[in-house]
């Protein structure tokens, strides 16, 4: 694709505030789907921490069903195991950078899957969680 003297650009080459810029641009789960798997700069970029100020967790739900016995709530296997697969993502590009979390109120976090994700944010500011009743 080189025609006379034009050079190459490559995007392991751009400008990484260019990067972030794009980066800022795609859907959380686009963002953790495809742009690590670019190249090694689009990885390095997915984890600079101008990303990680908020982490909006608010499009997640879980299938689950409430019970009358502890603890309460039944969440199926499937909803289970895609929070925490997400939050490994997450919590491992951020770094340790997030500063805002937010879960839906239909998410269900258990304790495990929330002192997970604590001990991981050591800069955490701000964690909103829903509310649930017994």
């Amino acid at each position: 694709m080189e025609e006379g003297n034009s050079p190459v650009r490559r995007w392991k080459d751009l400008n990484i505030d260019m990067l972030v810029k794009i980066i800022q641009s795609f859907d959380l789960f686009l963002f953790i789907s495809f742009v690590p798997q670019v190249c090694l700069a689009w990885q390095s970029a997915c984890s600079d921490q101008r990303l990680w100020k908020r982490l909006d967790l608010s499009v997640m739900q879980s299938n689950f069903i409430r019970v009358s016995i502890p603890p309460y709530i039944y969440v199926d296997t499937p909803s289970r195991e895609k929070l925490i697969r997400i939050l490994k993502i997450f919590l491992n590009l951020s770094r340790g950078n997030i500063l805002t979390l937010i879960f839906h109120y239909n998410l269900y976090v258990d304790n495990n899957q929330l002192t997970y994700t604590t001990k991981r944010c050591p800069r955490l500011k701000l964690l909103v969680i829903p509310t649930w009743e017994n």
